[in-house]
């Protein structure tokens, strides 16, 4: 198996979600500044009110991709369907990483906005009104929602497709998995020669290509993102646990 169907059909949907979000966030964020904008006029509670509303868009966006890709992976590779346990199981961790995944990107946005805006203060009190909404736009803009919808939709990708792992192992099967590029002039450095690339050799390539807790990170989580906006995935196979891995 490979990735989702309609994968950047996927991706737009969640970009398109979150730019409504914050389309309206903005609106409310310039309202909240005044005439002329003071960022002192923005309280710590309207920004973890915003932080709360793109949290929960998000853990509903990400559970979704998250439980479609486990369901593409199980109907091909576990014999006989998911049984009510393993379903349980799965979705109890689908709700954990949708969660966690969910507050950190929010909590990451939201302080990036409000640094964003305390910085351009004296930008915000003397400047056009084109340099206000520039600065409204580097905060909560479309740009920094597509790139959050690239890479998570990468992620949870990912983690929905090694949760097949837990009905798996009721049949003593695990997964073989091996890394995917897009194989185009896009693909990075990074990425480029892990291309069909084993799970076991991921660590020894990405060896003096990133850091070594980056590497971690990667290994844990089962495969890509490598990096912000990866386009990367997975194709796995399923095996006996225990058995010698055999390459494709």
């Amino acid at each position: 198996m490979s990735e989702l169907a309609d994968r950047m059909g996927v991706e737009r949907d969640f970009a398109r979600r979150l730019s409504r979000l914050t389309a309206r966030q903005r609106r409310e964020l310039r309202e909240l500044l005044g005439d002329p904008p003071d960022p002192s006029r923005v309280s710590a509670a309207d920004w973890q009110r915003w932080e709360d509303e793109r949290k929960k868009e998000l853990m509903l966006i990400l559970l979704g991709i998250f439980l479609a890709s486990h369901a593409l992976h199980a109907d091909e590779l576990v014999p006989g369907g998911v049984d009510d346990s393993s379903r349980l199981e799965v979705n109890r961790q689908a709700l954990l990483r949708a969660s966690s995944m969910a507050a950190e990107s929010a909590s990451s946005s939201t302080n990036t906005a409000r640094d964003i805006i305390q910085a351009s203060a004296e930008v915000l009190r003397t400047g056009t009104s084109m340099d206000v909404e520039g600065v409204l736009i580097r905060a909560m803009g479309p740009d920094r929602d597509t790139l959050t919808a690239a890479t998570l939709t990468t992620e949870a990708q990912t983690h929905g497709m090694n949760s097949v792992k837990i009905p798996l192992a009721l049949i003593g099967l695990t997964l073989e998995p091996v890394w995917v590029t897009m194989r185009d002039e896009k693909v990075c450095a990074i990425c480029d020669p892990l291309d069909g690339k084993p799970v076991d050799l991921w660590g020894t390539v990405l060896e003096g290509i990133i850091a070594g807790r980056a590497i971690n990170t990667i290994v844990e989580n089962g495969g890509p993102p490598a990096h912000p906006r990866c386009r990367c995935y997975v194709r796995v196979q399923s095996r006996p646990i225990g058995a010698r891995s055999e390459r494709f």
